[in-house]
């Protein structure tokens, strides 16, 4: 089945912390649910498909956009990510629904609007028949505005646990195959032009968004605790002992060095804003 590995995985173990850590991964992630929203502009009336919407957090926004005026669908393979979703959504308009499809096949039950993502399209075994298939779920003309990682060394909130960790690893991690599905498979803004051409996607445009995130928890022990939940780090490290105390040590060490007055950590982080219109 197509993306299964990823479908065991956010139906797994794994999804559990996810959902406990839910509300201080969209606090961290805030800035791109205004720079997707802000670009893709839904307004009242609008059916909005939110592509692997997680929690939800993206999807309500939508919703309040459109001053709850407009219908929003959010598609997740997690389930108890979308429990999560629902249960936030149980005060927002009854247009907010939920359901439990891989987005790489989804068909949209009538034409929508617009098709918005934080993080959620990179994860496609085949991106180009995916990116078609979420193409036909479109009215013609209908827009698609996601927001995607740039390359792991430009990303340190992503990179700064694993530079600490390395050299305390008894051999490093196998690098993924360039492009493979992840959190970075769409780093490349040519490829993600090739795969939207591929797909019959037109107008598309590919916009660098740069900053720095704050990281979850009040100072730099939590924030270390938080990166080494989450992640590959957390993977590499689960069964480890003594190296990830080590690890969690010098990370606080060197979170510490980084916090803001009020004992904040930020990093920094850059994304693309990929938009494109359906032929």
């Amino acid at each position: 089945m197509p993306n299964q590995d990823q479908i065991d995985y956010w139906n797994g173990e794994a999804s559990a912390k996810w959902v406990s850590h839910a509300d201080a991964l969209d606090a961290m992630l805030a800035p791109f649910i205004a720079a997707v929203l802000d670009e893709a502009r839904p307004i009242a009336g609008e059916h909005i498909l939110d592509i692997g919407c997680g929690g939800g957090a993206l999807s309500l926004a939508a919703s309040a956009r459109m001053n709850g005026a407009g219908k929003v669908t959010g598609v997740d393979v997690s389930r108890p990510l979308l429990e999560l979703a629902r249960t936030r959504a149980q005060s927002a308009p009854r247009m907010l629904r939920f359901e439990e499809a891989d987005a790489s096949v989804y068909q949209a039950r009538q034409p929508v609007d617009c098709a918005v993502s934080r993080f959620g399209v990179m994860f496609f075994d085949d991106p180009g028949n995916a990116f078609q298939s979420l193409r036909r779920s479109l009215k013609p003309e209908g827009r698609m505005v996601f927001a995607c990682w740039q390359a792991p060394e430009k990303n340190e909130w992503a990179t700064l646990p694993l530079q600490i960790a390395m050299p305390l690893l008894p051999a490093p991690p196998e690098k993924p195959p360039e492009g493979a599905p992840g959190p970075f498979a769409f780093a490349d803004a040519d490829r993600v032009r090739g795969i939207l051409e591929y797909s019959s996607w037109k107008d598309i445009t590919v916009t660098s968004w740069q900053g720095e995130l704050t990281m979850p928890g009040k100072s730099a022990e939590d924030s270390a605790a938080f990166m080494l939940q989450l992640g590959p780090l957390s993977r590499m490290l689960r069964d480890s002992g003594e190296v990830l105390e080590t690890v969690r040590d010098r990370l606080t060490e060197t979170l510490t060095s980084r916090q803001s007055t009020d004992g904040t950590v930020k990093l920094g982080a850059a994304a693309w804003i990929v938009s494109a219109i359906a032929s």
